[in-house]
Order: C-alpha cells, then structure tokens, then sequence
C-alpha cells in the first residue's frame, strides 16, 4: 500500500507544482507520512509480492528515508519543484529496494534508482548544471554496463536468486561479485571510481546533490550489504583484503583532496566520498556480529547531515551566491539560522559527541574492532582527525571572519521545518543507540 501511495502522488504532484507548489508539496508530505503509517501496519510491499521481505531493521531504514525526502520537499523553492515528484517515486523504489531479498530484483531495482538520478539530475539552468548531470549519467551508465556484465556471469553460477539460497561458491562467482562491486563502487563513490562524484555533486543543482549524496548512496549502502552478505560471508580473506584497501584509499585520498579546495560544494562533495571509505569498514568487518549495525547506523547517520548540508548550500546559493570559502565570512551575521544548522550539522560529519556522526564512526569502528580490523580502524581515525580540519575551516569563516555585506536574509518556513526534521535525526541518533543496535541483532 505503501508503494502505490507514493506512485500516486508522484503522478499527481505535477498538476499542482507549476501553480501551486505549496499544495504539491503538502501531496508528498502527506504521502510520505502515509507510506510510513503503512509500513508500521505491516501493508508494505511484502505483504502484496513476493521477492520481497521485511524486518525492524529495515523499517527503521525507511522512515528515516521518508522523513528525509518530506524534509527536502519542504525546502524546496521555485524551478526546484519538479524534483517533489521526482522524490516520490524514488521514495517508492527505494522502499522496494530495501525490503527485497532476491538479487535479481536488487539489479532491476539498482537501475531504476539510478534512471530516477539521471532524471533528478537534469534540472538544468546553467552550464555548470549541464556538465555535472552528463558526468554523472556517463559514470551512471558505466557502472550499470559493469554491474550487468557481473551479473550475467552471476547468473550462470546459481540455481536461485533468493538471498538465502544463492549459491556463493566457485571461481567464477567470486569473479562475477568482483566485478559487479566494481560497478556499485561508481554509485558509493569510492575510490577511484570517484571523480564523476567530485564534481558533479558540485556542479549539479544543490538540492539534487543533496539527494544524490545523502538519500541514494545511503540506501545503496544498506541494500548492497544485505544483498551481497552471503558473498562476504563466504569469502572471509578476499572481503578483508578488497574493502579494507578501498576504505584506506577512498578515506585518505578524499580528506587530503577536501583540504586543498576553495568551493564549498567540492568540500562536501569529497568530504562524502571521505565518508564511503568510512562506511567501508563494517563491510570489510562483516564477520562480526555488530557489521550490519555499523552500516545501517552509518546510512542513518549520512542521510541526515550529508543532505542538511548540502539544502543550506542551496539556500545560502540562491540567497547569497554563495560558492567559495571567501563567500560566507561573517555568514553568522547575514544568516544566523543556516549558519547554526550548518555548524551543527558539520560538527556531525565531524564526528563530534552527541550527534548522530559520532555514533554512527563508533559503532562501525567498534565492527572492525571486533574483526580484529585494528589498523584498518586506527587509519579511519587518523583520517577522521585529518577531516575536522576542513571542516573547522569552513565554520572558522563563518564565525570568526568579518563580512562585508549588509544583507540579512531569513530562512522561509518550509526550509526551517525541514531543516528541524532533519536536525532531530542527528540529534536523536547522537544520543540514542539503542534502537539500531537491537534492530540489527537478529540479522
């Protein structure tokens, strides 16, 4: 019941938008509190068609997804307003893509999610926008070619595509893995299959970013674990080899990368792809019992401050013209609400105590811990040091620098709702563990 609600107010939303936006935004926040009531019901897609399944873990998943998209929807503004329809429907497959647990459905829904990105991204003003969006449809069709490629010489090595009964043994289906996480590494942004990542999340509509960064990569993350478990599971040597190489790669490579850039978004942007490497480490750790939490506390986590980030940025960017560190000195005194949200929301991605940014590196860190990963965890930290200095060095601008304007801008009601919805979440997180955690125990 879920997945029609959404598809019905993402049809319904576009008759509204270029009028009204503020009933089509109502649409969707509505539907979303719906979906969300439906799967506290038990009348989610598991209960209609098979393939698919359901457990607290992943219910917890999706309200934080829902929430997320009802926050974007409601700070959203102006030629921004297609992307409310947009976000419905991927609401809808995101919902089918993680409570599947066959693999074949994993792949057609993969590449649903990643046709609904090339759509998100296609909001085009400018020429910067155009070049962000065609590399990330070039690096999205490239990994879909690789994914594809993996998974036909997968499917010639197993009798079922069932989670549970597929078969992981054999040269060749190590070989298909290999290759079909080659292509989900485009998506997750790890190094080196980054650099669309680097510079679309920059160049691309902020808000769509916001999406592309915060809510996809992290449904990505929690959808791929559960669906290549049993492959990590099965080849305990090659998942510690594989994963802890690209987490120290993709970590180290992307915080030394983020200190050297004057534009805010190319900060973010490899600042998320930093975070990949982190969210890495619970995959390469997936022997211990706390692996699956520390990846679903990590999507959590991400999907709160990547996108509240990345939504201020496109505030203070429509408002301001902000784009560079020199844009927001004295950025306190000319938006005192983006700036406290933003600070706090930095400090998250930091991995500041009592916030949801430092819950979810502890738990994964406590995962490679408990695989015995400990230089891999004593890396991660080292990085996670390295990281606060950017980070601090955007919040130095905007607290310790003078500015030169005048200017006061406020922050509209919508944007401030949403930005509240989404600062709850990485506060509640920050505090409160307990839900993951006993969310994951039965996995």
């Amino acid at each position: 019941m879920s997945f029609i609600i959404l598809i019905a107010a993402g049809l319904l939303v576009p008759l509204f938008y270029r009028n009204n936006i503020f009933i089509a935004k109502m649409i969707a926040v509505v539907a979303f509190i719906l979906a969300a009531y439906f799967i506290y019901a038990g009348n989610s897609l598991h209960a209609i068609f098979p393939y698919f399944t359901t457990d607290t873990a992943t219910q917890l998943m999706e309200y934080v997804l829902l929430a997320t998209l009802a926050a974007v929807s409601l700070a959203l503004t102006g030629f921004e307003r297609p992307l409310i329809s947009q976000m419905l429907f991927l609401a809808s497959a995101s919902l089918a893509f993680l409570e599947t647990d066959n693999f074949f459905m994993y792949i057609v829904l993969f590449e649903v999610i990643a046709i609904i990105s090339y759509i998100l991204v296609a909001n085009i003003r400018n020429f910067f926008n155009a070049e962000g969006a065609i590399k990330a449809f070039i690096a999205g069709a490239v990994a879909s070619g690789i994914i594809l490629l993996g998974f036909a010489l997968f499917s010639f090595t197993t009798d079922s595509f069932n989670y549970a009964e597929m078969n992981v043994s054999g040269k060749f289906t190590l070989i298909a893995v290999a290759i079909m996480l080659a292509g989900i590494f485009y998506k997750l942004t790890v190094v080196p299959m980054h650099g669309w990542a680097a510079d679309a999340y920059a160049q691309v509509n902020h808000a769509a970013a916001a999406i592309l960064s915060g809510v996809i990569k992290s449904v990505v993350l929690v959808a791929t674990f559960k669906a290549f478990y049993k492959f990590l599971i099965a080849y305990p040597v090659a998942t510690v080899l594989i994963f802890s190489f690209f987490a120290i790669v993709t970590m180290t490579l992307a915080n030394f990368m983020a200190l050297w850039q004057k534009r805010i978004s190319k900060i973010l942007a490899f600042s998320s792809i930093a975070h990949s490497g982190y969210a890495l480490i619970p995959f390469a750790a997936a022997a211990s019992a706390y692996s699956y939490a520390g990846v679903l506390y990590y999507a959590v986590a991400y999907i709160f401050m990547q996108t509240s980030v990345f939504l201020i940025l496109n505030d203070l960017r429509r408002e301001l013209g902000v784009k560079y560190l020199q844009d927001i000195k004295g950025l306190y005194k000319v938006a005192p609400l983006h700036s406290l949200f933003f600070t706090i929301q930095l400090f998250s991605l930091a991995g500041i105590p009592l916030l949801a940014g430092f819950l979810s590196k502890a738990v994964a860190f406590y995962a490679g811990v408990d695989a015995g990963l400990w230089p891999i965890v004593l890396i991660a930290l080292l990085n996670s040091a390295l990281a606060v200095g950017y980070y601090v060095w955007i919040i130095k601008h905007i607290y310790f620098d003078d500015t030169k304007s005048t200017a006061k801008i406020n922050m509209t009601p919508g944007s401030l709702i949403g930005q509240l919805i989404l600062l709850a979440g990485t506060v509640y997180f920050g505090i409160v563990a307990g839900n993951i955690i006993n969310a994951t125990v039965t996995f």
